[in-house]
């Protein structure tokens, strides 16, 4: 029968595989969500001006409030991409302490003071990544959705 250190001690080390794991996972989700929509939406905007300048010989007679508004949220995906990368950097750096604390405090170290603020703002920050990542994802897709209609009906 295992002893209650080990099964203690197994428990630490579950916490730190836990931690190494979430910090890998974090950066490999984070870096390739990010270099598509990045890619994606600059791809869009470079295309459809090049759409236009190219293709669309009289551009004065086009109603353009569809391709404006494709590159506006294209824009939007951007923007909300980059934002996220700070908030989703707060989330791992907070995720990080509190993954700590507690294999501190599993160790028999006292209770960190700041654990419970830790994990609420490894929530908000996580929270607010997950937002703008959203806001990014939806943002893309709509302004694709947008510049498709507007080509297919200026062509």
């Amino acid at each position: 029968m295992e002893s209650r250190q080990q099964s203690h001690d197994r428990y630490i080390g579950k916490l730190e595989q836990h931690l190494d794991s979430t910090k890998e996972n974090t950066r490999y989700s984070s870096d390739r969500f990010d270099i598509l929509i990045i890619s994606l939406s600059t791809s869009a905007l470079v295309f459809s001006i090049g759409f236009i300048k190219d293709i669309v010989k009289d551009f004065s007679s086009l109603d353009t409030s569809f391709l404006k508004t494709s590159w506006l949220l294209f824009v939007i995906a951007l923007i909300s991409n980059l934002i996220s990368q700070v908030s989703g950097y707060f989330s791992s750096y907070y995720d990080i302490r509190v993954t700590t604390s507690l294999i501190r405090e599993e160790r028999g170290n006292p209770k960190d003071e700041d654990l419970d603020e830790n994990e609420k703002r490894c929530k908000t920050f996580n929270y607010i990544t997950h937002i703008l990542n959203l806001i990014s994802l939806s943002s893309f897709i709509i302004g694709v959705i947008i510049l498709v209609n507007f080509i297919s009906n200026n062509i």
